[in-house]
């Protein structure tokens, strides 16, 4: 599980000195008018001059170009995006990346800040038992009546039905069924899908312009890799369930690893296009994943980022205090080699750890959607951060910031070396520390007779605790019966629940130890409960079944007092019951009155 193990990382709210910032505000416009999620960001120099534009997309289908703090390039896209990316496909001098927007079932491909081409997604294959019940209904004597139901059984049986008969289920009238099935009879051949998550994987060199690879997570719990021209199909791999985030790691002609967080709350592992058996089970469901060397961090629901060793194991937790909006990772390579965790919270706080330790925090005074780290025109160091108003911010990070966590001061608090006021030691002190060593055989004697004598008293008391029948589990005449019994309800009304259980082995005729008709009695104080049935038969216990009983009790004193019901299983041979169990009534209401 996500919180199996593992240290826990517990910030101060209010620290006492506020921390000099590391960033330097280097621009904001507060009506950019476009607010974007993270994947819909992207750093890329795209005019191999060395300075890198900022690139946006969002769900007004529009893509916008920064240079700088001025739109160089917009153009409106034919469908809403999903993602965008720039990746090198050829290794050409000067480097000009390729700019990749997902879309749909589409990967839109800008070369030269214009629509080159695109690339469409392997269609879904129909299962074929969808396929010839939609053959049969589009005949003209067709029953759709008989059809519907096909189809609804097909989907109860595990068959994962395309969208067209998924809505075609959602139809309960005759008449628009068959309005339907002639408006789609043809149109079930292609079933799409649509991308949810990319990432650019590199092909053979670990160099910022080295020819590099699309990674796809779709609906269909696929991840596809194209080639470096994204054209045609490199690999694929089938996961368990739908991607949301993907980080990569290495190069694909050597070796290569893919993160994946999907929807089932769970992180998957991509190891050379085969899926790894050491899956990472989380509490809740993945809000982020960023992964910081040999470490993967996961940002979930519950305002906890996890911290996993890439094979799996747990390092540590930071709780935050409130909700996680986007998380990306800061990675310095140029200057100096440095990398950070950056974390954006709904409360528009930014915040920059190393490892577990909190490095500094950033107030926007607005909800951030989307965070992008990188090199933003010549300044390696950039945070641009778009905000749920439409605002565009751009941070730097200044470049003798201090982003080793070694440095802070973690240990214990100031105050325990400060020396506690212990008081003087009085004479019984002395008296007894002196006794208690002179004495120390014969106490120890002494304390473990009265041990042992305890041990014996709770041992005796345990076995006639047995003997008649108020213990968990009773043995008497051959019979293993447990019995548990809880309340439920607030009163006057109750209802017990009584769980009875024949813990017998089975035999080989399958009841050998079954028990029929076991009297059942409960009793109570008849002055403050009244029972309707005390006393009925169980008429058959089948070893290793659990039968649930409910017996109602109804509160008759005015006042709403409160006692015990004790409720016997009793023997058929014996004056000694086989088991009890004693449960506590609560206090109740009075009952009502009638005048």
């Amino acid at each position: 599980m996500a919180d199996a193990g593992g240290a826990k990382a517990i910030e101060a709210s209010k620290p006492e000195e506020k921390k000099k910032s590391p960033w330097l505000d280097a621009w904001h416009d507060p009506v950019a008018g476009m607010s974007c999620y993270s994947s819909f960001l992207c750093l890329a120099d795209l005019v191999a001059d060395g300075d890198h534009r900022l690139i946006m997309v969002d769900l007004k289908k529009r893509i916008r170009m920064y240079k700088g703090t001025t739109i160089q390039w917009e153009h409106k896209l034919p469908d809403v995006p999903c993602a965008v990316q720039a990746f090198y496909h050829e290794a050409a001098n000067p480097p000009i990346p390729t700019l990749a927007v997902a879309s749909g079932h589409r990967v839109l491909i800008f070369r030269n800040m214009r629509p080159s081409m695109q690339y469409r997604l392997p269609p879904i294959e129909i299962d074929p038992a969808e396929a010839r019940i939609w053959e049969e209904m589009g005949q003209e004597s067709a029953d759709l009546q008989a059809g519907f139901e096909k189809l609804n059984t097909a989907r109860e049986n595990g068959v994962a039905l395309s969208n067209l008969s998924i809505d075609f289920l959602a139809v309960e009238d005759l008449a628009a069924q068959a309005e339907y099935i002639r408006a789609h009879k043809d149109y079930l051949h292609e079933q799409q899908t649509s991308i949810t998550c990319t990432e650019v994987l590199k092909q053979n060199m670990d160099e910022p312009t080295a020819v590099s690879m699309l990674v796809i997570g779709t609906e269909n719990r696929m991840i596809y890799i194209l080639n470096s021209d994204a054209l045609n199909l490199a690999a694929k791999v089938k996961l368990e369930a739908v991607p949301t985030f993907i980080s990569v790691l290495g190069l694909f002609d050597v070796e290569y690893r893919i993160t994946v967080a999907c929807r089932d709350g769970n992180i998957y592992t991509v190891k050379n296009g085969q899926v790894l058996s050491n899956v990472i089970e989380l509490e809740t469901q993945p809000v982020g994943l960023v992964r910081f060397d040999k470490n993967v961090y996961v940002g979930c629901m519950d305002n906890v980022i996890h911290c996993f060793h890439f094979k799996g194991k747990k390092n540590h937790s930071i709780y935050l205090p409130c909700p996680i909006s986007c998380m990306s990772l800061l990675q310095i390579t140029k200057s100096r080699v440095a990398k950070a965790l950056v974390v954006a919270l709904q409360n528009g706080e930014v915040r920059l750890y190393n490892g577990k330790h909190l490095i500094a925090t950033v107030e926007t005074n607005d909800v951030v959607s989307g965070i992008r780290l990188g090199t933003f025109g010549r300044e390696e160091g950039s945070m641009v951060l778009s905000f749920k108003s439409g605002a565009l911010m751009v941070k730097i990070l200044q470049r003798n910031a201090n982003l080793d966590g070694a440095s802070i001061n973690v240990g214990p608090p100031p105050e325990q070396d400060i020396p506690l006021d212990v008081p003087k030691k009085t004479k019984l002190y002395v008296e007894q520390t002196s006794r208690e060593r002179e004495q120390a055989i014969d106490m120890h004697r002494t304390f473990q007779r009265d041990l042992c004598k305890l041990r014996l008293s709770t041992a005796r008391a345990y076995v006639n605790l047995l003997g008649t029948g108020h213990g968990p589990m009773s043995s008497s005449g051959g019979a293993q019966v447990r019995i548990n019994a809880q309340v439920l309800g607030m009163g006057p009304q109750f209802k017990i629940l009584v769980r009875v259980q024949n813990a017998g082995p089975v035999g080989s005729d399958g009841g050998s130890s079954s028990l029929t008709d076991v009297p059942v009695h409960c009793t109570t104080n008849p002055n403050l409960y009244r029972i309707p049935k005390p006393c009925f038969y169980l008429p058959i216990l089948v070893p290793q079944q659990v039968y649930l009983v409910e017996v109602p009790v109804t509160c008759i004193n005015e006042n709403g007092g409160t006692a015990s019901v004790r409720i016997f299983l009793a023997s058929k041979n014996s004056h000694v019951p086989l088991i009890s169990a004693v449960v506590q009534m609560p206090i109740s209401e009075p009952p009502l009155l009638d005048f």
